[in-house]
């Protein structure tokens, strides 16, 4: 009963994020009991070309994304929010809020660049 149950969440899972293993750069953040990623595509020049943010393995945000150098990427909620970037930087492996001129760390990041 165990490895039957076993094998339906692992296919669940498999089903649920088909957008993490298609993902050309994803940021993870996890705590005790609660995760945040962002996943971000690029196109073939490694130019950003949209995302998509998760709380808990549920899609809450698709993001307008640029980049800001070599090791960082803007994202920004796309829709009528706040003018908040998030800023994710695979060389500190770590993702920042912008919010009214100042910067604050959110979190250090787990990096997988396809």
């Amino acid at each position: 009963m165990l490895k039957k149950l076993l094998v339906i969440t692992a296919l669940t899972a498999s089903f649920a994020l088909p957008t993490l293993s298609q993902a050309d750069e994803v940021y993870s953040c996890t705590g005790k009991n609660s995760a945040l990623h962002f996943v971000i595509y690029t196109n073939i020049n490694n130019t950003p070309r949209g995302g998509h943010m998760y709380i808990n393995n549920l899609q809450i945000a698709v993001l307008k994304t640029s980049r800001m150098n070599n090791i960082s990427i803007h994202a920004k909620v796309k829709g009528n929010t706040a003018n908040t970037r998030f800023i994710l930087n695979k060389s500190r492996q770590a993702v920042y809020i912008h919010l009214n001129g100042t910067e604050s760390k959110v979190c250090n990041a787990q990096v997988r660049i396809s």
